[in-house]
């Protein structure tokens, strides 16, 4: 039995059973269950579900003679004619599913945000690479310097940096506390005073990305793509901004 049309049989969606039955029923002609099962060498209970598989998709037929119920692999052409049916089947659910996408997600509370977490070693680079990435055009950022700068060494930080291609970031705008120790130009700076409360860390927001990270103790990065959250926190930080002196 040739192989290549068994895998054939197989990839347009009949079970490996079918195949070997179908294919051993088309060699004998009308036959017995028995000898079908001898053929395809399978068991003959194997070859009972496969026959009714295949009655089902329109693949094979039987019929009495005497006493005797033999099986009849239907003509090769029924397998194009099945596959069109089935095309069509699968072009009308497929339809269907599209026109439903809408109720699914207000069903799932709309799309999940995905959510990274990166611990120790990893988790400064893991950030970058991520920024990297990300390739937006404008970040907002919202960090404790302090914390920054008495946890994490100046040259790890540098090394770092150098994944993001930052003159492609045309806005970067960072909220601080705490000494700036590295100015740069191409970065606006707004001081945050004692109302905005105490808080360690930082917080990145560029494209559909929020990044939060914690220094003290292991440094964690915890990065969430969400489109939604990200432009509230945006919005959040907009409002601070107007707020902030600049420094």
């Amino acid at each position: 039995m040739p192989k290549n049309i068994e895998q054939l049989l197989s990839q347009v969606g009949l079970l490996p059973s079918e195949s070997k039955v179908y294919l051993g029923a088309l060699e004998l002609g009308p036959s017995t269950v028995q000898h079908i099962a001898a053929k395809a060498r399978i068991s003959r209970t194997a070859a009972y579900e496969a026959i009714e598989l295949l009655q089902k998709r329109g693949l094979m037929s039987s019929s009495l003679s005497g006493k005797k119920r033999l099986y009849i692999a239907e003509d090769p052409h029924r397998i194009v004619s099945y596959l069109k049916g089935e095309q069509q089947k699968f072009a009308t659910t497929l339809e269907d599913i599209e026109q439903t996408i809408g109720t699914l997600h207000l069903m799932s509370g709309g799309i999940k945000p995905a959510v990274k977490v990166y611990e120790g070693e990893e988790a400064l680079p893991a950030y970058f690479d991520q920024l990297a990435k990300a390739n937006p055009s404008a970040m907002y950022e919202i960090s404790n310097l302090d914390d920054v700068y008495a946890h994490l060494e100046t040259e790890t930080i540098q090394a770092s940096r150098k994944a993001v291609s930052w003159k492609d970031i045309k806005t970067l705008r960072l909220l601080h506390r705490g000494e700036i120790r590295h100015r740069r130009d191409d970065v606006e700076y707004g001081m945050l005073d004692e109302s905005f409360g105490e808080f360690h860390g930082d917080i990145s927001i560029y494209g559909d990305f929020v990044s939060m990270m914690t220094f003290i103790g292991r440094p964690v990065v915890v990065i969430l793509e969400s489109k939604s959250v990200a432009d509230t926190m945006r919005a959040l930080f907009n409002a601070a901004w107007d707020r902030t002196r600049r420094a």
